[in-house]
């Protein structure tokens, strides 16, 4: 950071937009800041790379992401594209330079603290995709009112098929209706839940692939 003493250049030292302010031999001297001519390293074009890559696959599941980590903006400052890049770009690529790729198996598309779905289950028929998950007559609530998200993510197309307010936990399972257009295309799937008074969701659960 630069600071200013007095005067246009007088007392500065520091760093000022592109310049360095420094004391030698009782003088201020300034110099500019260029830019690096030196070739990027391995490790800055693979993580350039890796930021791409999944930034986009972000981008692509924004519809889910924005609610499957919204609970999370409070506590970090952050906004959700960034929370799920930060959360997932450590995980999800696989492959070496310049042939990285997403894991999909590996990929967090809601962040929160309810109790993730247990022992999930997904099945598809012609036109949907049944979700079924472990339930408990006996459970409480509110846990009990939670709902259900499910998530069909289609790579090669970059469409979603999803449901962000479904069946509640209690009841054990909901379908996904997915496009005439899709229902053939490679699709990978994530199931989630999300309060009944929209405070808090669970991290999200990886259910498989179809039509691979």
């Amino acid at each position: 950071m630069g600071i200013a003493n007095s005067g246009l250049f007088g007392g500065h030292r520091g760093k000022i937009g592109d310049l360095v302010f420094y004391e030698l031999n009782g003088k201020t001297i300034v110099r500019s800041i260029g830019k690096s001519q030196k070739p990027p390293t391995e490790n800055q074009q693979r993580a350039k790379t890796d930021m791409k890559i999944v930034s986009a696959t972000i981008k692509t599941l924004r519809p889910f992401i924005e609610l499957g980590f919204s609970t999370m903006i409070g506590k970090t400052g952050m906004n959700t594209h960034n929370l799920a890049v930060q959360y997932n770009i450590k995980n999800i690529i696989k492959g070496t330079y310049p042939n990285q790729e997403i894991a999909c198996d590996k990929l967090l598309v809601s962040k929160g603290e309810l109790k993730p779905a247990q022992n999930c289950v997904v099945t598809q028929t012609i036109d949907v995709l049944q979700f079924s998950w472990e339930t408990n007559p006996q459970m409480a609530w509110p846990e009990s009112t939670d709902q259900v998200m499910m998530l069909a993510y289609f790579p090669a197309s970059k469409k979603l098929a999803y449901k962000l307010y479904g069946n509640n936990r209690l009841l054990g399972n909901d379908e996904l209706e997915i496009p005439e257009s899709l229902r053939g295309e490679y699709m990978e799937t994530y199931v989630s839940f999300i309060a009944a008074d929209r405070k808090d969701v669970a991290d999200s659960i990886y259910t498989g692939s179809f039509n691979a």
